[in-house]
């Protein structure tokens, strides 16, 4: 999809983008895209330009994401008993199979192994024969390791040095000797770069997030699109959006849709006063000083903001205080 425009009756037209195809006819069109790809397909689409909802889309922001899917030679025991999966048994070698015991999934934080490819660079680790189908009835132990952040990673250009990577990576977040995971045990591989593709979560995102209805038969669903009331980005959202995007058009052209959705938890009393706090604040603050509108952004800025230094300014009467 290249863009969106209207034709006279009011129909959306989508253009594939694909030489001299005829764009395509529709009704509604709904955007299962990232935010950075919004952005872009915004800029070239008329029809979405129009919309008040995509004006803030210009300020959308990614992150590169270097994907890592590695298939490697069998443990000659698998190793059993294992939780938090689907299933419980891993081909993985044995250290990293315990290492791994209570959960197939690790996520870690950047600067690990003083790699210093990771010195900002976070990653996820997933042990794929736990997690899918298709890998658990396979024979091949499956590791996948996906980068975030990854600029540096994506920029090499060998995907054997980025295979490698991964596992001594892997091994550092792990506790295992680096001999534990050689690469000598990769039979293939996949490497995907998306740059500048995945959500950037930041301080002040959440005020970019629009609804599942864009407006005029558009609707946008994803990590990135506001969950009606829950404004944090996770990758449950783009599942519980989809929904809500498909309940929204089914209502809006009079379809019958069925699509469960359970309505986002109250904020704690916790985060409810530290929000009333952040607010007050604001109000009280000259327009140079105002904390993050996020509570726990603010948590993060209020300390700063009681220093001896602030305070004795918040007290000057060129601050209007007195």
């Amino acid at each position: 999809m290249s863009s969106i425009t209207r034709a006279a009756d009011g129909r959306l037209l989508v253009e594939a983008g694909s030489g001299d195809a005829a764009p395509l006819e529709a009704d509604a069109v709904v955007l299962a895209v990232g935010a950075t790809s919004a952005a872009k397909l915004t800029e070239a689409s008329p029809a979405l330009a129009a919309l008040e909802a995509t004006r803030p889309f210009a300020q959308l922001r990614g992150i590169t994401c270097v994907a890592v899917r590695l298939y490697l030679a069998p443990a000659a025991v698998p190793n059993r008993g294992l939780r938090g999966g689907t299933h419980t048994s891993s081909r993985l070698p044995a250290a990293v199979a315990r290492a791994m015991a209570d959960s197939p999934v690790l996520v870690v934080g950047p600067g690990v192994g003083d790699l210093p490819e990771l010195l900002e660079t976070g990653f996820c680790v997933y042990d794929l024969e736990r997690l899918h189908d298709e890998h658990a009835e396979g024979e091949l132990a499956v590791l996948e390791v996906d980068f975030y952040r990854a600029d540096t990673i994506a920029a090499m250009e060998d995907d054997e040095a980025v295979a490698a990577l991964a596992l001594r990576a892997a091994a550092a977040a792990l506790g295992v000797a680096p001999s534990v995971l050689p690469a000598s045990l990769i039979i293939d591989k996949a490497v995907v770069r998306a740059r500048n593709a995945v959500s950037h979560f930041a301080v002040g995102s959440a005020a970019l997030s629009p609804g599942v209805v864009l407006g005029d038969g558009v609707y946008a669903c994803g990590d990135w699109i506001d969950r009606s009331g829950h404004a944090s980005w996770s990758t449950e959202k783009a599942v519980v959006t989809g929904r809500q995007a498909a309940l929204a058009l089914g209502r809006d052209m009079g379809l019958r849709v069925v699509a469960n959705v359970l309505p986002a938890p109250e904020e704690t009393e916790q985060l409810q006063a530290l929000r009333k706090v952040a607010g007050g604040v604001r109000m009280a603050t000259s327009s140079d000083e105002l904390p993050p509108p996020a509570p726990w952004a603010a948590l993060r800025w209020l300390p700063s903001l009681l220093s001896p230094a602030r305070a004795g300014a918040a007290r000057s009467p060129s601050r209007g205080v007195d």
